[in-house]
């Protein structure tokens, strides 16, 4: 990307490596394959090696990419990872899929609850979106997230919402209503224990099949 909505991107996307291993990983573990079972057993593995020898010292996988890609591709990243273990439990996995957490969760912004370009920043509902799916996917894989990371998951999600029932969101917090982000913010409640017929759901829903 170059210049989207009046914002210069840097050509945002063209080192996104780790990311794009990550989503075509996810793609292959959907379809039944791992490492170690599956007709594209052989592809899994060189993707989940890749992602090993690329992981930095902190736990990041961000791998090469610039500033406006860099957490999407370590959420990518860890969220392929974080499934492949959960899929095989193999240990080999969880120590990189613990630390690969352990970047995520000292990325988030300690006062606002969210995460963007930068660790530390302050959020952005998109950028939300991929940190939880790969949180989620290793809690279910057996690893433990502390509950003070999904507590400021759920303020930022406050702060980004409006309507009768808060069910609308907006890119940030200063910023317009969406569907895109409504959409994402309404998965995030999910994953966060909201009960699916909520006000709040209900409120997301019909703004969304208004389009």
């Amino acid at each position: 990307e170059q210049f989207v909505a009046g914002r210069d991107r840097q050509g945002a996307g063209s080192d996104a490596d780790t990311g794009i291993t990550g989503l075509a990983l996810l793609a292959f573990l959907a379809a039944g394959n791992t490492h170690r079972d599956g007709q594209y057993q052989t592809q899994v593995r060189a993707g989940l090696e890749y992602l090993l020898k690329v992981q930095a010292r902190d736990g990041n996988l961000g791998g090469q990419a610039a500033t406006y890609s860099f957490m999407y591709c370590h959420a990518m990243a860890t969220f392929a990872m974080s499934e492949a273990y959960g899929l095989t439990d193999d240990e080999r996995l969880r120590v990189p899929v613990e630390s690969a957490v352990g970047y995520t969760l000292r990325a988030q912004d300690p006062s606002g609850g969210g995460w963007r370009y930068r660790p530390g920043d302050p959020g952005d509902t998109s950028q939300l979106g991929w940190q939880l799916m790969a949180l989620k996917s290793a809690e279910l894989a057996g690893l433990s997230i502390p509950d003070p990371c999904w507590r400021g998951a759920s303020r930022y999600l406050k702060s980004a919402s409006s309507g009768r029932f808060g069910g609308l969101a907006s890119y940030r917090p200063v910023e317009p209503v969406s569907r895109a982000m409504t959409a994402e913010a309404l998965v995030c409640r999910v994953f966060l224990g909201m009960n699916p017929m909520e006000a709040t759901a209900r409120e997301a829903g019909d703004y969304l099949l208004g389009e």
